[in-house]
């Protein structure tokens, strides 16, 4: 059993990407602003990890310089794998107890409108210009002049979320990363239903990283896995039942007078015959042999075997069956 206060996973640093921001901007973090003057520029480091086998998860810090910024993402590159968070310290304990006291999320819950997985996605599919510029000229487009300006008026500053949203609903796939993804904007943009937006940023996590594909994958190769396995066990066992009544045959040919021994006899000698001949055979099976011989004399094994069977010890059932039934 593993040790339950221990760490269970890694997390590895997968990417490090350094964004120079202004105010204005697509990822312009305003919201950390709101009680202070905004600085002019700010360079926002992004981090994405993967503990063990979970999606893979982005955070950021916000440096005031590029000499900062290059620092931290020097300190940790890609590639390396991050301490476990542990330890008592009156550092982190403050820290904790702050957020705490204020009701201040902390971590990567249920993502967050800024993040780049979301503007990643949009724009390598196209619906952005680029992953963090306005909506290309293909949405703007198929919205048209008039749709859009509705958009603007109803949405105001979050009108291109929703034409987003709307283009994507309307011509791409849902199950597709890019619709998951305008999704998640709109629900948490525009409805303010932070739930949902939750459910959808895992959902983009999950397809975006490529996680359940290699699921699937895994599911697909271990069904075809155990198909190959079963019909393999299968032919191994057709050919112990054939080589099991070849070998009766053979021993009968030899001694005639086994025969009358009975099924159970005739069969224990061939087995042991047919051990010495094909031991690879029967690594495994020989304590199904007198099974074998049943399911020949039924006819579970065909009606060739069957015949076989009947040519050599004749229709009547084995002698310990007709014991049995004399004395009933």
């Amino acid at each position: 059993m593993i040790d339950p206060k221990a760490s269970a996973r890694k997390t590895i640093i997968e990417n490090v990407r350094i964004d120079h921001c202004r105010p204005g901007e697509a990822l312009f973090p305003q919201w950390m602003f709101k009680d202070e003057e905004e600085p002019k520029e700010v360079w926002m480091v992004w981090t994405a990890t993967r503990t063990g086998l979970t999606p893979s998860r982005t955070s950021f810090r916000v440096c005031y310089s590029e000499e900062e910024a290059n620092a931290l993402a020097e300190k940790h590159p890609a590639g390396t794998e991050l301490p476990d968070v542990q330890g008592f310290g009156s550092v982190k304990q403050d820290w904790l107890r702050r957020r705490m006291d204020t009701s201040c999320s902390f971590g990567v819950a249920a993502g967050d409108s800024e993040a780049p997985l979301a503007f990643d996605v949009l724009g390598d599919s196209g619906v952005y210009r680029k992953r963090y510029a306005g909506l290309s000229p293909k949405v703007l487009t198929f919205l048209g002049k008039q749709r859009t300006g509705v958009l603007k008026n109803r949405f105001g500053e979050n009108w291109a979320v929703a034409a987003a949203f709307e283009y994507c609903w309307l011509n791409l796939p849902h199950a597709s990363p890019a619709f998951v993804a305008a999704s998640y904007q709109y629900h948490y943009d525009i409805t303010g239903d932070k739930f949902s937006a939750g459910y959808h940023w895992r959902d983009l996590e999950v397809l975006a990283h490529g996680v359940e594909a290699e699921a699937v994958k895994s599911i697909e190769m271990r069904k075809k896995a155990g198909a190959a396995g079963s019909l393999k066990s299968a032919k191994a066992r057709e050919a112990r039942i054939n080589a099991l009544l070849t070998a009766m045959e053979d021993v009968a040919l030899r001694n005639p007078d086994v025969v009358k021994l009975g099924e159970e006899a005739l069969a224990r000698l061939a087995l042991s015959l047919s051990c010495d001949a094909e031991p690879d055979l029967w690594r495994q099976g020989k304590g199904q042999a007198i099974e074998y011989v049943g399911e020949i004399r039924r006819g579970e094994a065909g009606e060739e075997m069957q015949a076989r069977y009947r040519s050599l010890l004749g229709d009547k059932p084995p002698k310990r069956f007709t014991k049995i039934r004399s004395a009933r």
